[in-house]
């Protein structure tokens, strides 16, 4: 299911059209996915204490921009990132 067909069926509005139950659900699961990447998990060790990972996708080379500064969002598939010193 394209992204925008998704967004139709969950937009109160138009979504009240749709009628099959399987692409109702496939909608509602990407809404869910999506919206759980906004909720900001701290990154993990991986295997090297030093070098740390995304907790969803497990990419470590997109949590730092080029100024080696830490990013809010994972740059491989947009987790938000918590930062242990955020807090």
């Amino acid at each position: 299911m394209k992204i925008s067909e998704a967004m139709q069926i969950l937009d109160p509005e138009c979504g009240e059209k749709e009628k099959d139950p399987e692409k109702i659900s496939i909608a509602q699961r990407m809404g869910a996915v999506a919206l759980e990447k906004r909720l900001p998990q701290l990154p993990y060790p991986d295997g090297d204490r030093f070098i740390l990972a995304c907790p969803c996708c497990g990419s470590g080379e997109y949590l730092y921009n080029e100024d080696g500064n830490a990013n809010a969002y994972c740059g491989q598939c947009g987790q938000a990132i918590k930062w242990p010193d955020d807090e």
